[in-house]
């Protein structure tokens, strides 16, 4: 889901809002590159059209679709005497943010939690420490999340 409108939306305006680079001279090389972005008048009318978009919220990916669909039917047709947990994996926390989200409609039926690296993003929030991943896990396998 990488590939959405609206990881695509974050994307630009992170880049167009000196929200990528880290350290002297990359930093610098960064902001440039961002104000040069901004100037560009073809790109402020696609931001202009992007943030209309967010305004009445983002079309849902196709493949978050898929995802919550197939989720539904393997859970809906479960007896609940079997054990049974899906992890899905994302590159980016902003799309594990969005799945969670989504998923997260479909509750009772399915319980999903975030589970990411330690590591602090560039935005500043930080990841999950060794003791909540731990915690986590231990939801994970004890069927209070999956």
């Amino acid at each position: 889901m990488t590939g959405s409108i609206e990881a695509s939306y974050q994307f630009l305006y992170d880049i167009s809002n000196d929200q990528e680079g880290e350290g002297g001279d990359e930093q610098s090389k960064q902001k440039q590159k961002g104000k040069k972005l901004k100037d560009d008048p073809n790109f402020r009318i696609l931001m202009q059209e992007l943030e209309k978009q967010k305004a009445t919220g983002f079309e849902l990916h196709p493949k978050m679709e898929e995802l919550s669909n197939i989720l539904i039917q393997h859970f809906g047709r479960q007896d609940e005497a079997e054990d049974t947990r899906v992890m899905v994996f994302s590159s980016y926390r902003a799309v594990v943010d969005r799945i969670v989200e989504e998923l997260d409609k479909h509750r009772p039926l399915l319980r999903p939690t975030r589970f990411i690296g330690q590591a602090t993003d560039k935005h500043g929030r930080k990841g999950l420490g060794q003791k909540e991943q731990h915690e986590v896990g231990y939801q994970c396998t004890s069927g209070i999340v999956f």
